[in-house]
């Protein structure tokens, strides 16, 4: 069994208040069980400002954390916010920790990071979990491959990093109060954990633009759609003007691969090039289409998913991302989705929610097996 507490402070620059805060919520003394580890979520500044490191430190456990936008727990959102979930369990154990920087491949750090985190252990995790970096030549699908390769594709359920900056600066990890950009964290749940997973997805009356081709693309860089610079083809359908792709991260890349399965990404960035960086890898050859959701059908989804969530699940616990896309897409109500949240979780809730660059969560494949998977444009739960 594993209960989890929340905390949370709005206090950036006086330290002493942040920490004092957190501890005072959590009551540690009287509800810590034998086993326990700390997920951080929090605005940037409670970096800079040193918040982030000194709350970890007075945990006394290892915490993994990431930048977001805007975070929630049970009776508090916002966006200048630092969120604290405790899992703790006398039955299951956690090990946490954080791999090197990965700078081209992130095959041996993630290796080389399960292999100390199941070091003499007996049974294999049953379940891990992750904030992941962003960087620039790497996709969310290249950390899930490199993890299910070492742990025979144990679930695994996470966020990439995620900022509100328009240059998506600002972005980064952290690992005991230590902060990094290029750092992948990862916790290792081992025992009986019966995880239920759920997410959103986009149906295809709304997908446009299907007669599209992905000519060239090299891990998660577009290069060329239908031949054209990428920019130059945005701007012949009306999604882009004078080489800007303002307001791009809002508009889902819907792929539809040679099987007929589809995949969604997100845009993030352009390159001097006119080639555009998505949060995940593009296959080329795959036809590309572009989602119309608005904020209607976001709100529309979460309800929807949370409702199912609720009804199919006796666990209390949950962990829940959504994509960064989705925020752009409620413009100036960035509180929006977190409402519609809270409105649709009753009192007895604890949960923790969190704006991703990217959501990892396990899916159900043809042979109703579950698959780590990486994904964009869709809010994922986690109920433990």
């Amino acid at each position: 069994m594993i209960r989890m507490l929340t905390a949370y402070t709005g206090e950036v620059d006086d330290i002493e208040v942040s920490v004092t805060e957190i501890l005072e919520q959590l009551n540690l003394k009287d509800r810590l069980l034998r086993n326990s580890v700390g997920i951080l979520a929090f605005h940037p500044e409670f970096l800079e400002t040193g918040a982030v490191q000194a709350v970890s430190e007075a945990l006394p456990f290892d915490s993994i954390g990431g930048t977001t936008s805007n975070v929630a727990v049970a009776g508090a959102m916002g966006g200048l916010m630092l969120a604290v979930t405790v899992l703790t369990s006398d039955d299951i154990m956690f090990r946490a920790g954080a791999a090197a920087p990965i700078e081209d491949d992130p095959r041996e750090p993630i290796r080389a990071l399960y292999s100390r985190l199941t070091f003499s252990c007996t049974e294999k995790p049953s379940l891990l979990f992750t904030f992941a970096p962003v960087i620039g030549n790497i996709g969310g699908d290249d950390f899930i491959e490199a993890l299910d390769a070492v742990s025979g594709g144990t679930p695994l359920f996470g966020s990439l990093a995620f900022t509100h900056l328009p240059d998506f600066g600002g972005i980064e990890t952290c690992w005991n109060g230590k902060r990094h950009t290029n750092v992948f964290t990862l916790i290792a749940m081992f025992g009986e954990i019966k995880p239920e997973f759920y997410l959103t997805s986009i149906p295809d009356d709304r997908v446009r633009h299907q007669n599209a081709t992905i000519t060239q693309a090299v891990k998660n860089r577009i290069q060329s759609i239908n031949g054209l610079v990428p920019l130059e083809y945005l701007e012949s359908i009306g999604l882009a003007e004078s080489g800007s792709i303002a307001g791009i991260s809002s508009i889902p890349f819907v792929l539809t691969l040679d099987d007929g399965s589809r995949i969604v990404r997100s845009a993030y960035k352009t390159t001097e090039e006119g080639h555009i960086l998505a949060y995940g890898t593009i296959p080329q050859g795959a036809r590309i289409g572009f989602s119309d959701c608005g904020a209607g059908f976001v709100l529309q989804s979460t309800r929807e998913t949370t409702a199912q969530a609720v009804a199919a699940s006796r666990a209390k616990n949950a962990l829940l991302f959504s994509c960064a896309g989705r925020r752009w897409t409620l413009d100036t109500r960035t509180d929006a989705e977190m409402k519609e949240l809270a409105n649709c979780l009753d009192e007895s809730f604890v949960y923790q929610f969190a704006y991703s660059g990217g959501e990892i969560c396990p899916v159900k494949n043809q042979e109703g097996r579950l698959v780590n998977s990486f994904h964009n444009f869709s809010m994922i739960a986690c109920l433990l």
